[in-house]
C-alpha cells in the first residue's frame, strides 16, 4: 500500500510540475468547501470539478486540489484535461478602507442594488478592507433590448439576434429554457462562453424566441390589476431618505422615482408612495417601550443556556492552568464575562424565578467551535446567550431555530437569522445615530471630511442633504466660510490624520470667540486621546460622541460595583459588566407577558452600562440602544440632551 502511494505521489507531482503555468496547488483546510474554494481563487465550482472529479463526493481535509489558473496559457496538445474556463470574466474589485458598496457602485457606474445582487452570497453585513466584489458588466435588460428589436424590426433592419444580460444565480440550461432554446444553440451563437457564465455579459440569442414572449399582449386593466397586486402605499417615516427607501425596498433610486414620480422633488415625511408588496416598514427606536423590573412570576420555568468559549481541553495540568490565567487576556475576558453573568443569574433567583440555567463550554476560537456535541444539551433552551464569535453564533442560530440566540460580543454581522440578535450596535449604527441627533437639534451642522473619505462624503450627501460639507483644505476662513452666527453650529469632524485632527480642533476653539461652536466626531478613537489634541479644547468645544455604553459613573453602576467587589474580591472590568447586562436583560425578558421574541423585537431595556433596542432589518437583528456623550467642564462627561 505504502509503495502505491509512493507511485501515486510522484505521478502526482509530475502532473502538476509539467502544467505548473496553469493550475495551482491548495490544500483543503477544515470546513472549507467547493463554493468556498472557488470564491477565493476567483473560479466556479465547475472548474474545480473539472479537473477534481472525486471532490463531487465532498471533500477531505488535507486534500490536494488542482485550481486552474486565471493567467495561464492553452494546455499542450493531447492532455487528457478539457479546454480551460473562458477568458471573459468580470471586474473584481478589492474593497479598500472606508468604502462602502454605494461608493463602490458609483465607482462603477452601477447601482447598489446591481452590486449587491451580483454578490449576493455575501449577505448584508458591512464590507471588510481587501474584501472581493464582483462588479457586474453594465448592460440593458431583456425588456429594453426587446424594445430595440422590435424597433429594428419596424425598420426593417433588425438583425438576426437579441442580447440576454445574464443575472445572479443564472446558468445556460435556465436561459435556454427561458427563452425556448436548445444549450447547444446558446453555445453556438456564444462560443467564447464555454464554462463559465460571467454575471451581467450579454449572451447572443435567437431573437425570435425574445420577441414571441415579449410581445404578449396586455391590457391596461391587467396592467393596473398586475400593480395593485405586486405593490402597496407606504407612508414615508421621519428622516427617511430616497437612499434608506432603496435599502428598504430593494428598488434602485430610477425605479423608485419612475414608480412614484412625485419623490422628483425630495423624499417628504408623510407621503404617501408605492412599495413592493412584503416590504417591512422600519421601527422607529422612540415606538420601542422599556419594560421594567417588574415580572411575571407564574410562568412556566424558562432554560437558559450560556456558550462560552472557556476551552477547558487546553487546561489538562495545573501549571497551564496557572500560564494561561496570567497571559491569556481572551480566557480572561471569557472569565470576567462569566462573572457579571453570574451576577445576574443571583439576581433572578433572589426575585424567585423560576429560572434553568447552565453554562457549556463552546469549545469556541475565532475559527471554529464544537456547537453540535452540544446539541442534546442546549436542546428546549428558551435563550441562548453567546457564542463570542460571529460565525458561531450564526452556527447557533441555525442550529437552534426555536430559542432566540443573542450574541453579546461579535461586532461584524454576518448571515442573518430572524431568532438571532446582535447587542452590539454597527459602526453604521452609531455614525447614524449622531447624525440623527444633529438633525434633531434644528442647529447648522457643517461636516468637515478627510478628502480621502469620498464613502463619508457620499453618504452625507445623500442621506442629510441638509448639513454643509467643507471642500478642499481645513483653514480657518474656511470653516468660518460655513458658520452662522447666532446659531448652535454643530461642526462633525472625520479624518484618521491626528494633524488634521489636531489642527481642526485649535482651527474650531479659535472660532470660538465669534460662533458657538460644538465638536462631533463618529469614531471617538484613541487619536483624541494623544497630546497633541489638547483636551481642555475638546472640553470648551463639548465634544459630541456616540458610545455603546453610558459613560458615566451612575446609582447603578456604583451600586453594581459594591457588589461585584463583595463576590469577587475585585473591581468589575467592562466584560464583566456586559456579562451581567447582556444576562439580565435576557433573563428580564424571558419572564415578560409577551413570548421571548415578541418581547425582543417590541420592547428595549436599559441595564447598568448598556441599552438594548433591537430591530428587525434585512432579515436580522440589531441593537440600536446607542448613547450621545458628550464632554463638559470639568472633565465631566454626561448624556447629550
Amino acid at each position: 500500500m505504502k509503495y502505491i502511494l509512493a507511485i501515486t505521489l510522484t505521478l502526482s507531482m509530475f502532473c502538476i510540475s509539467a502544467f505548473g503555468q496553469d493550475y495551482k496547488k491548495h490544500k483543503v483546510a477544515k470546513g472549507e468547501t467547493v463554493e468556498s474554494i472557488s470564491k477565493k481563487y476567483l473560479v466556479t465550482p465547475y472548474d474545480i470539478y473539472r479537473l477534481n472529479p472525486d471532490a463531487k463526493n465532498g471533500l477531505k481535509t488535507e486534500t490536494v486540489l488542482l485550481i486552474p489558473n486565471k493567467t495561464a496559457k492553452t494546455l499542450p496538445a493531447g492532455t487528457a484535461v478539457k479546454e480551460p474556463s473562458a477568458k471573459v470574466v468580470n471586474t473584481v474589485h478589492a474593497v479598500a478602507a472606508g468604502e462602502t458598496m454605494f461608493s463602490v457602485a458609483k465607482k462603477y457606474g452601477i447601482t447598489v442594488a446591481e452590486l449587491e445582487k451580483a454578490n449576493a452570497a455575501r449577505g448584508k453585513e458591512a464590507l471588510k478592507t481587501g474584501e472581493k466584489l464582483i462588479i457586474p458588466i453594465k448592460g440593458s435588460g431583456v425588456a429594453a433590448q426587446a424594445k430595440t428589436a422590435e424597433k429594428q424590426i419596424a425598420k426593417k433592419q433588425g438583425t438576426a439576434y437579441m442580447y440576454h444580460v445574464v443575472e445572479a444565480g443564472e446558468t445556460k440550461y435556465s436561459i435556454s429554457k427561458k427563452f425556448g432554446m436548445t444549450v447547444q444553440l446558446l453555445e453556438e451563437l456564444n462560443p467564447e462562453v464555454k464554462d463559465t457564465l460571467p454575471l451581467g455579459y450579454k449572451l447572443k440569442l435567437a431573437k425570435n424566441a425574445v420577441l414571441e414572449k415579449a410581445k404578449e399582449p396586455v391590457t391596461a386593466t391587467e396592467v393596473k390589476e398586475a400593480v395593485a397586486k405586486s405593490y402597496k402605499d407606504y407612508t414615508v417615516q421621519p428622516k427617511e431618505t430616497l437612499y434608506s427607501l432603496t435599502k428598504q425596498t430593494g428598488l434602485n433610486e430610477e425605479e423608485l422615482v419612475k414608480l412614484n414620480p412625485a419623490l422628483k422633488d425630495g423624499v417628504k415625511e408623510g407621503m404617501v408612495i408605492k412599495v413592493p408588496m412584503g416590504t417591512a416598514a422600519p421601527v422607529a427606536l422612540r415606538d420601542l417601550t422599556y419594560f421594567s423590573a417588574s415580572v411575571k412570576k407564574d410562568q412556566q420555568a424558562k432554560k437558559l443556556s450560556l456558550l462560552l468559549p472557556f476551552n477547558m481541553y487546553r487546561l489538562e495540568t495545573d501549571t497551564i492552568k496557572s500560564k494561561l490565567l496570567r497571559n491569556d487576556k481572551f480566557l480572561n475576558l471569557t472569565l470576567d464575562f462569566y462573572a457579571g453573568a453570574m451576577m445576574a443569574v443571583d439576581s433572578a433567583r433572589v426575585m424567585g424565578l423560576p429560572l434553568n440555567v447552565q453554562v457549556l463550554d463552546a469549545r469556541e476560537t475565532n475559527k471554529t467551535s464544537d456547537l453540535v456535541s452540544l446539541k442534546n444539551s442546549v436542546a428546549g433552551s428558551d435563550g441562548i446567550g453567546g457564542p463570542f464569535f460571529q460565525s458561531s453564533a450564526a452556527s447557533a442560530a441555525a442550529l437552534f431555530p426555536n430559542a432566540v440566540v443573542v450574541s453579546p460580543l461579535a461586532k461584524e454581522v454576518g448571515t442573518p437569522h430572524d431568532n438571532l440578535y446582535y447587542s452590539i450596535p454597527t459602526d453604521e449604527d452609531m455614525r447614524n445615530a449622531l447624525y440623527d441627533y444633529l438633525q434633531s437639534k434644528g442647529g447648522n451642522v457643517v461636516a468637515v471630511i478627510s478628502t480621502k473619505k469620498l464613502a463619508s462624503r457620499n453618504y452625507i450627501k445623500t442621506n442629510y442633504p441638509d448639513f454643509k460639507i467643507l471642500d478642499g483644505g481645513v483653514t480657518g476662513d474656511g470653516i468660518r466660510a460655513l458658520l452662522v452666527k447666532g446659531k448652535q453650529n454643530y461642526v462633525i469632524l472625520d479624518s484618521e490624520s491626528l494633524g488634521a485632527i489636531s489642527g481642526a480642533v485649535k482651527l474650531l476653539a479659535e472660532a470660538q470667540k465669534d460662533f458657538n461652536i460644538q465638536l462631533a466626531v463618529a469614531d471617538k478613537n484613541d487619536k483624541y486621546d494623544n497630546d497633541e489634541v489638547p483636551l481642555d479644547k475638546l472640553i470648551k468645544l463639548r465634544l459630541l460622541y456616540p458610545s455603546i455604553t453610558r459613560d458615566i459613573q451612575s446609582p447603578q453602576q456604583e451600586l453594581f460595583d459594591k457588589l461585584y467587589r463583595q463576590k469577587n474580591g475585585a473591581n468589575p472590568t467592562p466584560y464583566a459588566v456586559r456579562g451581567f447586562d447582556i444576562t439580565f436583560d435576557m433573563i428580564m425578558r424571558m419572564f415578560q407577558p409577551e413570548e421571548l421574541k415578541a418581547t425582543m423585537g417590541a420592547k428595549a431595556s436599559e441595564q447598568v452600562e448598556n441599552k438594548f433596542m433591537y430591530v428587525a432589518h434585512d432579515g436580522g437583528n440589531y441593537n440600536k440602544g446607542i448613547y450621545i456623550m458628550q464632554y463638559n467642564a470639568g472633565n465631566i462627561v454626561t448624556e447629550a440632551k
